[in-house]
Order: structure tokens, then C-alpha cells, then sequence
């Protein structure tokens, strides 16, 4: 595996990990939400598994409602498999297992992340739902 693509392994889990925190933090107690945006391209588009597409500042409102709303919940991702690499842009996919009170939910997602910069940005997301 690149470095490149080690990278963009490393900010799945690493971002997978802020959201956790996000929904189990209320409101003001850290810096998780501005940490969470500093991982995205100001032109960031994701559709989310209902079909919805958000862009940076839809996203940015969504996480800022969910802030503490999800006490318990963990995530998980793992299968992380590079589908393409395109000079310092990955393209990754992954599962994605979201599991509170005794419900899971998995997903897999595909996501392109801009990694010229220290930290990658993610510039794309897509989510669908396991059935």
C-alpha cells in the first residue's frame, strides 16, 4: 500500500472516530466539530445513504444538531480497500458499522480524499446501507 493510500486509510478511521465522539459529547465540551471540518475540501459533496446530498455547510449543521443526540453510540470501520489513486487524490471504500443499544447498522461508503495537504481532505462521500 502508498503512502498516499495509508493516509487515507489512517483519516477513515481517524475521522470515524471524531464523529463517535461528536454524538456522544454534548455541545461546547471540546473542539471535536472543528477538528471533524479541518478534514474537508471547502468543496465537499456527500450523498448520504437516504439519497440526500449535502454539501460542507449542510454537513457542518447536520453534525452540529447530532452534537450529544447519540449517547452510546460506537462505530467501527473496516474492509478499507483503495480503489483508485490518482496523483495525491484516493479514492476508498469501506464498511462502516454503527452500533447502539443493541442496534446495528452497517454501511458501506466510498469516499475521495485529497491528500496534498497534511492532513487529507475529503473532497467526496457516498453512503448505502446494508440491508
Amino acid at each position: 500500500m502508498t503512502s498516499l493510500a495509508l493516509e487515507a486509510k489512517h483519516s477513515v478511521v481517524v475521522l470515524h472516530q471524531l464523529i463517535e465522539r461528536i454524538f456522544n459529547q454534548a455541545e461546547g465540551s471540546d473542539d471535536s466539530i472543528d477538528l471533524f471540518l479541518s478534514y474537508f475540501h471547502p468543496d465537499f459533496k456527500m450523498v448520504t445513504p437516504q439519497g440526500k446530498q449535502l454539501d460542507l455547510n449542510e454537513m457542518e449543521t447536520l453534525f452540529r444538531q447530532l452534537q450529544g443526540q447519540r449517547e452510546g453510540m460506537r462505530i467501527a470501520t473496516s474492509e478499507h480497500a483503495i480503489i483508485s489513486q490518482q496523483s495525491e487524490e484516493v479514492t476508498i471504500q469501506y464498511r462502516e458499522l454503527q452500533m447502539m443499544n443493541g442496534t446495528n447498522q452497517t454501511r458501506i461508503s466510498l469516499a475521495v480524499l485529497d491528500c496534498s495537504t497534511a492532513i487529507p481532505r475529503w473532497r467526496y462521500l457516498q453512503e448505502t446501507l446494508v440491508a
